[in-house]
């Protein structure tokens, strides 16, 4: 069965019992969270009114804990609206809310103030219990966000994470942390300036979708995790969007990974991955769009590939992967290996991969070139070879070397070809541009006219400048 089938069929066997509740039971400001729960029966709803409530809570019957019934989603926090969350603060200590009762729904809460010691692993919220559902929460000073510890069928969804700037991001916890769980579902969750977005260890058969993961290390960071599957995700502005590490069976489609960029930035990390499937995802203007090391047997299909610096960067174990139906376009450069690349295939079921610098010709009209693509160029090969001629990348004397190459071919460009590149873009209609051509669109026009008056400025200043002298040298 298909991954996505049986995350689905999962999903819907999911049902716990705790959402018809049987009595409500009222805290208002100024009165106990922990008492509440103390009285509570399984089942019951403990509804929690605005406010702010200095506890550490373990809820250690599955009851509903929740917000009032009229809250809004405010974008900042710390919104002082009648309608905002109540907040529950740990005061730095320990965990805020420790769930230990399965069925337990935590929803419409700010939960805040987590305690810092990372060798604790303290979270806003940990779970430690099955069947839990986490929901319309707004985190803030967290260690990690939400920790989901050995517990199972976790549903995470519809949440705001907020990481702590004044720690430095090695002492910051994760966003949503999965560990020896399976079977969960993150859903609609924004998560920024934490460490890691989403970080997986032995966290098997996991939904990840639509999320949004910004400003942090690796948006999804995977370690031993298998049969996942993610989709409709933006990550933008990571070191890495996606850090995928000694897993097998991982299959990602219509994700973003947009402005990746820095020293060691990755739009997609692969370190000794297997079967991975990797569809109609948008990988934009990163430092290296696609990197894999020891990476084996994965398919790269149907992804548009977009104004990376690098596009795909091949290390020594990369045996059996297939790049087909890819659209590779406007990148500085195609393609960087250490290895020979004998064991990738560049093309597949009769078709190759769409390459914006290719230049051959199609004389039978077939829409496939007649002669192979070569994807490295010469400055490719030397820059495998020394990479400080990165640098000259863009410089006439790198295009005079490559016209040189092309009129007398003397060199060994290596073994990486497109034998069946295609002539025109690809129609990857699943491909979520819809994601950043709006912000894209907006900074790019504003950015132009703000470069555009202050361009024109400069120029009108130093003409000014120019006429004043020439006008006070002329002078008797």
């Amino acid at each position: 069965m298909p991954i996505t089938a049986l995350l689905a069929l999962l999903l819907v066997n999911q049902t716990p019992s705790t959402d018809v509740p049987r009595a409500v039971h009222v805290v208002k400001a100024g009165q106990s969270i922990a008492l509440a729960l103390q009285k509570a029966a399984p089942g019951d709803t403990i509804r929690v009114t605005t406010g702010e409530y200095y506890e550490n809570l373990v809820i250690d019957v599955p009851v509903v804990l929740t917000g009032p019934v009229n809250r809004t989603v405010p974008v900042d926090p710390s919104d002082p609206s009648p309608h905002s969350r109540p907040i529950i603060r740990g005061g730095y200590e320990g965990n805020v809310i420790h769930i230990i009762a399965p069925g337990t729904v935590v929803d419409g809460l700010q939960v805040s103030e987590a305690g810092p010691q990372l060798t604790k692993d303290y979270a806003c919220i940990l779970v430690e219990a099955d069947s839990v559902k986490i929901r319309n929460c707004v985190i803030t000073e967290p260690l990690h966000g939400i920790y989901v510890k050995a517990g199972i069928h976790a549903v995470i969804e519809d949440n705001v994470i907020r990481g702590r700037l004044d720690l430095i991001e090695s002492d910051r916890g994760n966003g949503i942390h999965l560990w020896n769980t399976k079977r969960n579902f993150v859903l609609r969750n924004e998560i920024v300036d934490v460490r890691d977005g989403i970080y997986f260890s032995f966290a098997d058969s996991t939904l990840i979708e639509g999320n949004h993961i910004h400003q942090v290390r690796y948006g999804l960071h995977y370690m031993y995790s298998n049969y996942n599957s993610f989709r409709d995700n933006l990550f933008e502005r990571n070191v890495a969007g996606a850090a995928l590490m000694y897993s097998h069976d991982i299959e990602f489609t219509r994700n973003t990974f947009a402005r990746c960029r820095g020293f060691r930035a990755y739009g997609i990390l692969y370190q000794s991955m297997d079967h991975v499937t990797a569809r109609d995802n948008l990988v934009l203007d990163n430092s290296r769009g696609i990197f894999m090391n020891n990476a084996g047997n994965n398919l790269i299909e149907g992804n548009d590939v977009v104004d990376n610096d690098l596009a795909i960067q091949l290390n020594g174990g990369c045996d059996g992967n297939i790049f087909v139906g890819n659209n590779f376009i406007n990148n500085l450069s195609s393609l960087l290996l250490d290895v020979s690349d004998r064991e990738t295939a560049w093309s597949d079921r009769g078709r190759g991969n769409y390459w914006s610098d290719y230049d051959g010709y199609d004389l039978d009209r077939d829409g496939i070139g007649d002669i192979p693509y070569s994807i490295q160029n010469v400055f490719q090969i030397l820059e495998s070879r020394v990479p400080e001629v990165r640098f000259y990348l863009l410089s006439p004397a790198a295009r005079i070397l490559e016209l040189a190459e092309k009129s007398l071919p003397i060199l060994n460009l290596g073994d990486a070809r497109d034998p069946l590149p295609v002539m025109r873009p690809i129609v990857n209609n699943e491909v979520p541009w819809q994601m950043v051509a709006g912000s894209n669109a907006q900074g790019s026009v504003i950015w132009a006219t703000v470069y555009l008056i202050l361009t024109i400025a400069l120029f009108a200043l130093l003409m000014f400048w120019s006429r004043r002298q020439v006008s006070v040298g002329s002078a008797p």
